[in-house]
């Protein structure tokens, strides 16, 4: 779809992934993020890693050159779009079409498992984490076929902070609070608590925060 490449609902490739659904003939219309992003770094991301058309023709970064389409600035401007034009499909973050109640699809994983995106799913994918690089750059989208709860389109949210700070200690108190008390907060918004290996590295990089 957001190659160009299926312009209609009722395209045969989706038609063979819906087969108890009538698919009307209806042009579809791609909806993007205008703005950088980091759910477009996440969708562009996934694209890249599971079609090579894709990863060749436009490739992965948190702006891109979408080949068709419309664009809409922030989660706000791209749920403004799908919702007012017909056939329209987007990309926006769960926990926000959740909250609008918004019909969303569900998203083919390795393990060939159309996953419901959830805190379950989203914390399945989080656990496939094993080695973490001394950036703490993680990745957890398209997650292994051994993993077969994990949502394909999962990501760690990141706090960027200064290595020095006037006021570190008042920052550090702050990210050790979203790490740990904070996280109680998460699920009902859709986020998924951070796993104990990621926690831990949490702490030991604010710890080097220093003045």
């Amino acid at each position: 779809m957001y190659l160009g490449k299926i312009k209609f609902w009722d395209d045969p490739a989706l038609k063979k992934l819906n087969l108890k659904t009538k698919l009307p003939h209806l042009a579809v219309t791609p909806v993007y993020r205008s703005d950088g992003s980091g759910d477009t770094y996440v969708f562009t991301d996934f694209l890249s890693q599971t079609s090579p058309s894709w990863r060749s023709a436009v490739g992965n970064a948190t702006q891109v050159s979408f080949p068709t389409g419309v664009g809409g600035k922030g989660n706000d401007g791209v749920a403004a779009v799908v919702q007012k034009t017909k056939g329209a499909v987007g990309y926006i973050a769960i926990s926000y079409v959740l909250q609008n109640k918004m019909s969303y699809a569900l998203v083919r994983n390795a393990a060939n498992k159309y996953v419901v995106p959830n805190v379950k799913s989203i914390s399945a994918a989080a656990a496939t984490v094993e080695n973490v690089p001394a950036s703490n750059a993680i990745s957890i989208v398209n997650p292994p076929s051994t993993a077969p709860d994990a949502y394909p389109m999962s990501t760690f949210t990141y706090a960027l902070v200064p290595h020095h700070s006037p006021k570190a200690a008042l920052l550090k108190q702050f990210l050790n609070y979203a790490v740990t008390t904070g996280q109680k907060f998460g699920p009902p918004l859709a986020f998924a608590p951070l796993p104990k290996r990621i926690l831990t590295i949490d702490k030991t990089t604010i710890a080097k925060i220093t003045t």
